[in-house]
C-alpha cells in the first residue's frame, strides 16, 4: 500500500519505505507484463454464456446466514491448516467458499452432498445464498488498481471476480457454464492448461484482479489439467477514524519466537468492545460497510485455536455493543504468507473425496475429473490509514484415466491475536489472520 509523503520517526520510516517499495514493485511487474506482451489482457479470449446474470436479493436467500456460518467454519479450518503453526497465517474464508460454490454447481451425487454440507446449504438454496452474498459485495466494486494509488479511497472498494479456465481438450456441459454465468457472473476462457500459454492466462487474471498485489497464479500447469476455477477478492478501505501517525512507535510484542520491538499504532476512541472466556475483542469500523475485529486470547493461547462458539459469542456481542472508550495499542501489519495448500482444511471439512473419484459430471461427462490442486494466496497491509488486502483461491481439476481523560478500557495487543475483517451487513468473513509475529 502506498501513502502520501509524510514526516515519520526514524523507527517507523524503514517500514513505510518497504511498503511503498512493495507496492511500486507490484505495479512495475504488472506494467512490464503488459508492455512485453508476456501475458494477455486479464479477460482476453473471454467466452461468456448467453445466460443473463441473475442477482438474488438477501431477503430471497433464506440460507444466507447458514452460508456465512459455514464460511466462518471453513476459514478457521484453513487458518489451522498452515504448515508453520508458529508463523503468521492469513486466509480469506470468503474466497474459499466462493471458489467451492463454483465447483459445487457441477457436482452430483455424494460429491454434491459433501460440498453442500461444507457450504451450509444445498442445491438451489446454496446457489441463491452465495449469489446474494456476492451481490451485496458487488455494491462496493471498483477498479482493483486502486491499491496502487498514493491514498486509500474515500469509500471502501471491495472487488470480487470469478473465472473458469477450460483446457482446450475439455468437453464442458453447457448447463455448467450457464450456471456460472447466471449465478456468479463468472468469465470463461479456453487455453492449453498443459503449458506456458495457460500459465499466462492464469497469471494475467490474478495480477489484474488483485491490483498487482498477487502477481501470478499458484497453479502448476500439467497436461492432465482440464479446468481451473479462480476467485479473487480485494479490499482497500480507510479507517472511519484514522490513527495519528505521530503516536506510532515501537513497543515489545511477545510471540512464539520471543519478545521483539514492534511498530505499534496507538489510539483512544469509542469502539465496540466485548469479553468472553478470557478473550477480549474490539471492532474497528472502516469508512463504511466493513469492519475489522481484533480478538486477543488469554496468554498462552494460540489465536487459531479459538473455539467457534467463542468466536460467534464475541462477534455477536460486538454487533450489539454500544461504543465505549478503548485505549488501543496494536501492531501495523505486512502479511504475505506462502501459498497455502488447502487440502488439509478440505479433508477436515469432509471434502477429501474431491481428490479421489468425485462426481463432477455436471461439469463434463466426456471424461472423469478430480480435484488436484486447491491453493490460496493472500496479502494484507494495515497501518494508520486503513487496510489493503487481497486473496486468490484456485481450484484445479484434472482428468484421471469524544474522549474522557481516563479510558474505560485499555487493550494492548502485545501477544498473538486473531484479526477478522468482515462485511458488516452480512457478517461474511472476508479475511482471517492469526498474527503471531508481526515484526516486519
Amino acid at each position: 500500500m502506498q501513502h502520501r509523503p509524510r514526516t515519520v520517526s526514524p523507527s517507523t520510516a524503514p517500514h513505510r519505505a518497504r511498503r511503498r517499495a512493495a507496492a511500486a514493485t507490484s505495479a512495475a511487474a504488472a506494467a512490464a507484463l503488459a508492455l512485453t506482451g508476456c501475458a494477455p489482457a486479464a479477460d482476453e479470449g473471454l467466452v461468456r454464456s448467453d445466460t443473463a446474470r441473475v442477482v438474488v436479493a438477501p431477503a430471497d436467500a433464506a440460507a444466507g446466514p447458514d452460508a456465512v456460518a459455514a464460511t466462518e467454519e471453513l476459514g478457521l479450518l484453513a487458518l489451522r491448516a498452515t504448515a508453520e503453526p508458529k508463523e503468521n497465517a492469513l486466509v480469506s474464508p470468503a474466497s474459499l467458499s466462493f471458489a467451492l460454490a463454483l465447483l459445487a454447481e457441477g457436482a452430483r451425487g455424494e460429491t454434491a452432498t459433501t460440498l453442500d454440507a461444507a457450504l451450509g446449504a444445498a442445491g438451489e438454496e446454496r446457489t441463491s445464498a452465495y449469489n446474494a452474498l456476492q451481490g451485496e459485495l458487488a455494491k462496493h466494486d471498483g477498479d482493483p488498481a486502486v491499491v496502487q494509488d498514493d491514498e486509500l479511497p474515500e469509500r471502501p472498494v471491495l472487488h470480487l471476480a470469478d473465472q473458469a479456465v477450460l483446457d482446450d481438450e475439455l468437453t464442458v456441459e453447457p448447463d455448467y457454464l450457464d450456471a456460472l454465468a447466471s449465478a456468479f457472473d463468472a468469465g470463461v476462457q479456453r487455453t492449453d492448461l498443459g503449458g506456458g500459454e495457460g500459465k499466462k492466462v492464469l497469471d494475467s487474471w490474478v495480477n489484474h484482479h488483485t491490483g498487482g498485489l498477487i502477481e501470478e497464479s499458484a497453479i502448476e500447469p500439467d497436461p492432465s489439467l482440464r479446468l481451473v476455477l479462480q476467485n479473487a477478492i480485494l479490499l482497500a478501505a480507510r479507517w472511519q477514524s484514522p490513527f495519528d501517525e505521530a503516536s506510532t512507535g515501537d513497543q515489545d510484542f511477545t510471540g512464539p519466537g520471543g519478545t521483539a520491538p514492534t511498530e505499534m499504532l496507538r489510539g483512544t476512541r469509542p469502539w465496540a468492545y466485548a469479553e468472553s472466556d478470557g478473550w477480549a475483542a474490539v471492532r474497528l469500523p472502516y469508512a463504511e460497510a466493513f469492519h475489522a475485529d481484533l480478538l486477543l486470547p488469554p496468554e498462552g493461547t494460540d489465536p487459531a485455536d479459538v473455539d467457534p462458539g467463542t468466536l460467534t459469542t464475541l462477534t455477536t456481542a460486538l454487533d450489539d455493543a454500544a461504543p465505549q472508550v478503548v485505549e488501543l495499542t496494536m501492531p501495523t501489519l505486512e502479511l504475505e504468507p506462502p501459498t497455502l495448500d488447502l487440502a488439509p482444511a478440505l479433508e477436515r471439512a469432509g471434502l477429501a473425496g474431491l481428490y479421489d473419484s468425485p462426481d463432477l459430471s455436471g461439469i463434463s461427462t466426456a471424461e472423469q475429473l478430480r480435484v488436484s490442486q486447491v491453493l490460496q494466496q493472500a496479502h494484507l497491509n494495515l497501518d494508520e490509514d486503513g487496510t489493503v488486502a487481497a486473496a486468490v483461491t484456485e481450484i484445479a481439476a484434472e482428468a484421471t484415466s469524544a474522549m474522557p481523560e481516563e479510558p474505560a478500557v485499555r487493550m494492548t495487543v502485545d501477544r498473538p491475536y486473531l484479526l477478522r475483517i468482515a462485511h458488516t451487513e452480512t457478517r461474511l468473513p472476508l479475511f482471517l489472520a492469526a498474527v503471531r509475529s508481526p515484526q516486519h
